[in-house]
């Protein structure tokens, strides 16, 4: 074996920042009639929900109609779930469905057979979306779409909301929703869930989990109504609401748009794609502005008459100074990468000069990106220990001293970081002069 003058074992041990998602959903939605409680699953494709939220269609061949509205089946096996499925075959009026089951083998159907006859075949249709299933799919509709969406299914007749929700504070999700939810005086306690759930666990919770609550008014009620019910705990800037005139999901597809785009990016007349044909009036539009209720526009500007979210509110934006969605998802994401980029140094990096150097250059190639990126326009990083080590320890008061010797013997530094964060323009005033 040749002699080595210089041994070297060479071994990488890079360390890599967590990263954070910035679109993640997590829906809770009522299920199929007579479909169970299930835990959460995510999906990154629409038609994966379907599989798994719905039942598919079926056919038999022994079906009994007597022109009436009962239709007996052996072979069917009728269900809870079948409520609602589409029913076709000979006999069978256009456009029928099961609207009860008698038992097994008969059920009710909402048009009367045009014809007595036995064994018939007869068409069921793949049952129709549950609210979890059109809210998932409706939030995928959007463009940019999420990239995963949890969804978590609850009982259709007595949806258990605290279980699901203790089931979300688990999941790294940044937008939460409760699907087929308008905000109403029969509601509004349910959807209060929300808000403190996402309350909590923004504040409470373990790093990353972070979130927004989002949530849609109810059409039926008139503008100002639906606006006033902005209060209490709904109130806050972790909630997001939104007036809509359509028979869907808004909340849905509210949480789609503000999943497809960074954290920093304005929500302000993003597209929306929602089947709203009616737009607000202007006096409708100003009890929703004064309410901090975001709603759906189509402005005479944008080529298309398409559909685009009015504004881009929190519930609450006295509270915190967090008026628009954007600057709380903004400090979410910016609090993570600071964090995930300073772990490393928890119990290595010393309490010196050299030590809380490191610190600072951290946390500067964390936001100098974000000032590349267009994110953040300047920082500043003060760690008043820092100041005091830097000193001449022979001009050091004993006050400073004692500092000093606190902060090594506690093993605890405090520092602060100031951004400064530009939003984007909302309004713009325009004086034209003709001369």
């Amino acid at each position: 074996m040749p002699v080595k003058y210089i041994d070297v074992n060479a071994r990488s041990d890079m360390f890599v920042a967590a990263t954070r998602a910035f679109g993640t959903i997590a829906i809770v939605g009522r299920g199929r009639t007579g479909s169970p409680v299930s835990e959460p699953r995510a999906f990154t494709d629409p038609a994966d929900a379907v599989k798994e939220y719905s039942l598919p269609g079926r056919t038999v061949d022994d079906g009994v109609l007597n022109s009436t509205t009962t239709l007996t089946s052996a072979k069917a096996a009728f269900v809870a779930a079948d409520v609602g499925r589409t029913v076709s075959g000979r006999g069978v009026a256009d456009k029928t469905e099961i609207v009860s089951i008698t038992d097994g083998t008969t059920v009710v159907l909402s048009k009367a057979a045009t014809a007595t006859a036995n064994e018939v075949s007869i068409t069921l249709g793949r049952t129709p979306p549950s609210d979890l299933e059109a809210a998932i799919a409706i939030a995928f509709r959007q463009s940019p779409p999420p990239t995963t969406i949890w969804g978590v299914q609850v009982d259709a007749a007595t949806p258990g909301w605290d279980d699901a929700l203790t089931a979300v504070s688990t999941l790294d999700a940044q937008i939460v929703l409760l699907a087929n939810t308008p905000l109403n005086d029969a509601n509004k306690d349910t959807l209060r869930k929300l808000a403190a759930h996402v309350n909590t666990v923004s504040n409470t919770g373990s790093d990353g989990k972070e979130r927004i609550g989002v949530a849609m008014l109810d059409t039926k009620l008139s503008a100002v109504a639906a606006a006033a019910l902005n209060t209490g705990p709904l109130s806050d800037e972790r909630m997001v609401l939104i007036a809509h005139k359509s028979d869907e999901d808004a909340a849905a597809a509210l949480a789609g748009v503000v999943a497809g785009y960074e954290p920093h990016i304005s929500l302000l007349l993003k597209p929306i794609r929602l089947n709203q044909t009616t737009a607000f009036t202007d006096t409708e539009i100003d009890a929703f502005d004064q309410g901090f209720v975001n709603w759906v526009t189509s402005p005479v500007l944008l080529p298309g008459r398409g559909t685009y979210l009015g504004e881009a509110y929190t519930a609450n934006p006295s509270q915190g100074n967090k008026k628009y969605v954007d600057v709380v998802r903004t400090l979410d994401d910016t609090n993570f990468r600071i964090k995930a980029g300073l772990i490393r140094s928890i119990g290595n990096l010393r309490i010196s000069r050299s030590g809380l150097r490191a610190v600072e250059t951290i946390v500067e190639s964390v936001l100098s990106p974000l000032v590349s990126q267009h994110v953040i326009e300047d920082y500043g990083i003060t760690i008043p220990l820092l100041v005091l080590l830097e000193k001449d320890p022979a001009s050091l008061s004993a006050a400073e001293l004692a500092q000093i010797q606190a902060a090594q013997a506690n093993r605890n530094v405090d520092m602060t970081v100031t951004v400064d964060y530009a939003g984007a323009i909302h309004r713009l005033h325009i004086d034209l002069v003709f001369t």
